[in-house]
């Protein structure tokens, strides 16, 4: 096991196995526990306030998916009897999605799981007074917005539920009434919480100042969707009091965010710390390489040959044009992944391309590839993916690289995650300062994207910027991190075509439909327009 923070590994110890076996929330030992039996120690505190964190590790499920597959980064293809899974991938792809498919019903109770935590503990916690409760009180309340924040952006018209004692089904609330929600219980708790930063292991996974500032951030960089108006002034007060705050700093190198001892990685707002045996939930490496690269790596189960990339998106790294930067050799984008002069991004780790070798140095063959597939038996994985369904090649996508694989892998990687990362926020702020004085050559806008792009990407300084190549820009440093989604909405691309989604009709796919199973079991909500 990793050095893993063992007050993390403790506070959200009693409820890990949620993210594999979904237990009910009313399951848990919390529920059992008596109040002048328990609370008497802060120990005992955090202890209890871990379950409003343990479905936490069900992040990159339903969650990332629906931020991700639904966009120009991440396509899931029916590789012929794999992956079809009754046609939902294809249907995030497509933004077809029903109320009935997995991972919309998958973020939502991931969420609401998440709520109810909340409230649950909220309804001990406020009685008792005591000055030890007072900031367990501010940072579920902050964690319980945090979810809100989720579910504004990804579903829109949520119902609103603040007490656990409250039995009645609640009817929706207007994306409005919730955004207010939102804001009000940040800024109402945000003083309350430490001002601690990555290193410090007592709230490593947890939330503080600044986690609250980047929930802020995010809300206000979304602002003018979710409500009709603009809030660039407040979006850029957050993020300077996470860039002022002296705690955060970029990495040295990109990829020191995503190897497998990344814990307390100074980019780290807030992290999930994730384990192979104490804190499971994030199977990347089965989701996204072939059934064959369980002999490079010695995994102890074999992966299941989905999750990928195609050629656009990896383009927008290698093309001089989209990305200028020093040229050498890359993987090309013709169905054989021929090798080609293009910008050699450091960024480029998020990807595994090209021929591929068991642990022993051996290229690795698969017996069953397709008999179109120029490559033949002899595996290389291609940025070049010849169709969507039914029958993408095996071999076909660039697969997901950016967190380190590692030999002797199980089926569940010990890599940390970052829900906020620093980078995102100089981002966030460039953009902020750009629309709000209608000049992507904003010098320090500029300059925000520059430090990025030289110090993690090894790339030439952007001379000048549109909305267009800013984009990109942040598409490249934040790939795979579950934003892509509203990044897209925002810029007004989700809705256009690109690869393997065709234009959509109208834009009431940019919220998801209320799963079904909520509208059956609660006849005060209302499904969302359009669906």
């Amino acid at each position: 096991m990793k050095l893993v923070s063992k007050t993390i590994l403790s506070l959200m110890g009693l409820a890990l196995t949620a993210s594999c076996t979904k237990l009910d929330e009313k399951e848990l030992l919390y529920d059992q526990v008596v109040q002048d039996q328990f609370f008497q120690s802060n120990r005992e505190l955090v202890s209890a306030v871990g379950a409003a964190y343990t479905n936490l590790y069900g992040f990159r499920g339903g969650l990332t998916n629906v931020n991700e597959v639904t966009t120009d980064e991440i396509v899931v293809p029916t590789r012929g009897a794999d992956w079809g899974d009754g046609g939902h991938w294809v249907r995030l792809k497509l933004h077809t999605y029903k109320p009935n498919d997995s991972e919309v019903n998958g973020a939502w109770n991931m969420l609401y799981a998440g709520v109810n935590g909340c409230n649950r503990l909220l309804a001990t916690l406020e009685p008792l007074g005591t000055a030890q409760s007072i900031a367990f009180i501010a940072e579920l309340k902050s964690l319980r917005a945090i979810y809100y924040y989720w579910l504004l952006d990804i579903y829109g018209n949520v119902p609103l539920s603040t007490d656990f004692k409250d039995i009645t089904p609640p009817p929706n609330s207007t994306r409005k009434q919730v955004y207010d929600f939102v804001e009000k219980e940040l800024l109402d708790n945000v003083a309350k919480l430490p001002k601690t930063g990555p290193n410090d292991q007592s709230t490593y996974g947890r939330v503080n100042f600044y986690t609250a500032q980047a929930a802020l951030a995010k809300l206000y960089l979304n602002a003018e969707v979710y409500t009709g108006a603009a809030q660039w002034d407040k979006c850029i007060a957050a993020c300077d009091q996470i860039i002022n705050s002296g705690k955060y700093s970029l990495t040295l190198n990109y990829k020191d965010n995503f190897v497998k001892d990344n814990t307390g990685a100074s980019e780290f707002i807030w992290a999930i710390p994730f384990d192979q045996v104490h804190a499971k939930g994030f199977n990347l490496n089965h989701q996204t390489l072939h059934q064959e690269s369980q002999k490079t790596y010695n995994m102890t189960a074999q992966p299941w040959n989905g999750f990928a990339t195609v050629a656009e998106f990896y383009n927008s790294y290698i093309d001089p044009t989209q990305n200028p930067g020093p040229q050498g050799t890359v993987v090309g984008l013709d169905p054989k992944g021929t090798p080609t002069t293009g910008t050699v991004d450091k960024r480029l780790s998020n990807f595994l391309v090209g021929p591929q070798f068991d642990a022993n140095g051996v290229r690795l063959l698969d017996g069953a590839s397709d008999p179109e597939d120029p490559d033949g038996q002899p595996i290389t994985f291609t940025p070049y993916m010849n169709q969507l369904e039914p029958r993408a090649w095996r071999q076909t996508g660039a697969r997901i690289n950016k967190w380190e694989f590692y030999n002797g892998m199980t089926s569940d990687l010990s890599n940390d995650v970052a829900i906020f990362r620093y980078a995102d926020f100089l981002l966030a702020k460039a953009e902020a300062i750009a629309r709000k004085n209608s000049n992507w050559n904003d010098p320090i806008a500029m300059a925000l994207v520059n430090q990025i792009r030289t110090q993690h990407g090894g790339v030439t300084p952007f001379v000048t910027m549109t909305d267009v190549s800013f984009l990109a820009e942040r598409g490249r440093e934040m790939f795979f991190e579950a934003f892509r989604r509203q990044d897209m909405i925002r810029f007004d691309k989700y809705n256009k075509a690109f690869t393997f989604h065709p234009a959509d009709a109208d834009k009431h796919v940019n919220i998801l439909p209320i799963p079904e199973a909520q509208i059956n079991a609660n006849q005060k909500l209302k499904q969302n327009p359009g669906y």
